[in-house]
């Protein structure tokens, strides 16, 4: 038995298949974890709105790095261990950027989604509300009725297929560093309070719950998750994984696909 104690898993393009689904087969290697008495974690960008049925679905109890690690959460009790908030000015500079720019945008507050009047963006969440219960989804309400100085803003998310959108972003409203700006899939570009990301929300966890990062596993596929990949003691990119990720993983798995995730737990893990 390999001496691993945390397992972390990134949710689309890891955990998940195409089809925003864990496989049978995952669900089974999961399980045989937590009969190891192993912790396993989900780190994903999505807000916890969006990422709690699959807590639900794999039985967790362990707290969820949400928002590349600027919300953690006790889904279950809905209990908040830690948040960083993009300073006001800051968020209310770059939300009125996202709209002189008529750019397909999200504003992610601690109990609710806001949405930019074109989005195309926002069908990703009305289809995971539609997957669960009334209780479980995420409230949606048009960015017209935010009231960006009043409320917590912990992530804005961008839609674009601009390559040239970040190097944009840092030049016209970051040009200070005071924000973190990072792709989290082809076409989506996540942005947090400086500092923030899944690496660091890890650690945070590792200090409240006394665990050596030597003894964590994580598994990713994109941009955001190479702050973990560089904090664990073993990383696993999927076999769709960005070429940058590849690079630092120590092992590369099959794809999402291809249940990747079960393969590298009987591989690496059990």
């Amino acid at each position: 038995m390999k001496d691993y104690k945390w397992i972390v898993f990134d949710l689309d393009g890891t955990l998940l298949n195409s089809d925003k689904e864990i496989t049978d087969e995952v669900k089974k290697a999961i399980s045989l974890l937590k009969a190891e008495d192993k912790q396993v974690f989900i780190a994903t960008g999505r807000h916890s709105l969006m990422a709690s049925k699959y807590i639900y679905d794999l039985g967790l109890e362990t707290p969820l790095i949400a928002c590349n690690g600027a919300l953690i959460i006790n889904v279950r009790n809905e209990q908040i261990l830690h948040m960083e908030l993009i300073k006001p000015a800051i968020a209310a500079k770059l939300v009125s950027y996202c709209k002189e720019n008529q750019l397909d945008f999200l504003v992610y507050v601690p109990n609710a989604i806001y949405y930019s009047e074109n989005s195309i963006r926002v069908n990703a969440v009305i289809e995971y509300n539609n997957t669960v219960g009334k209780e479980l989804q995420a409230p949606l309400y048009s960015v017209q009725e935010l009231d960006v100085l009043k409320e917590d803003i912990i992530k804005v998310l961008i839609r674009s297929d601009d390559s040239h959108l970040i190097d944009k972003l840092n030049e016209d409203i970051n040009e200070d560093g005071t924000l973190t700006i990072v792709k989290s899939e082809v076409d989506l570009v996540d942005i947090m309070a400086r500092g923030v990301s899944k690496g660091s929300g890890l650690e945070f966890l590792s200090r409240h719950f006394n665990i050596d990062l030597k003894r964590t596993v994580v598994f990713g596929d994109n941009h955001n998750d190479i702050s973990m990949f560089q904090v664990a003691g073993l990383s696993i990119a999927m076999g769709n994984a960005e070429e940058e990720l590849k690079r630092v993983a120590d092992h590369i798995t099959l794809t999402n696909d291809e249940s990747g995730v079960s393969d590298a737990i009987y591989k690496y893990i059990l």
